[in-house]
């Protein structure tokens, strides 16, 4: 995702820069636990109606400067530059391929720091792998439909 890659760049830039100390950069997206937003609730709403706004629309997965949904542009490149929608899958299956290479390898383990999560229940739970290439099954990329236009290339699976 472009916004884990630009909080490491961030991290690094730091780093660069002589700041003091280390520095810990990634991200973690969870779509489906994104909120709805009530604008102006905190103060108190006066008379007239209040409209929920999709976080995800106004907070993150919209181009900050036009108000499209990001992966209209990805269908924009695709279209201008022939990837075709069995190239970007195909290229897709190969970033996840080689993602949980990497990690079955323990080629980035020198990079990644466990972390102990406290459950309700029983013993925390240590995490120290990215647990992201384990979770998709690579032979049902191409049956998706395509998430931002009716005949579009990109899908859930392809789009980062």
């Amino acid at each position: 995702c472009a916004s884990g890659l630009e909080a490491i760049a961030i991290g690094a830039q730091e780093h660069m820069c002589g700041k003091p100390g280390n520095v810990v950069a990634g991200r973690h997206g969870e779509l489906s636990n994104i909120p709805y937003l009530l604008a102006k609730a905190r103060n108190g709403l006066r008379y007239g109606d209040a409209a929920l706004q999709d976080a995800i629309l106004c907070d993150g997965l919209n181009d900050a400067y036009d108000n499209v949904p990001m992966g209209m542009f990805a269908e924009l490149c695709a279209k201008e530059y022939g990837f075709t929608r069995e190239d970007q899958d195909n290229f897709a299956v190969e970033s996840y391929t080689r993602a949980l290479r990497a990690s079955q390898t323990g080629l980035f383990s020198n990079e990644i720091l466990s972390i102990t999560v406290p459950q309700k229940k029983g013993d925390p739970l240590t995490v120290s792998v990215d647990e992201e290439p384990t979770k998709g099954k690579l032979d049902k990329f191409s049956t998706l439909r395509p998430a931002f236009q009716k005949d579009g290339t990109v899908t859930a699976a392809n789009a980062s």
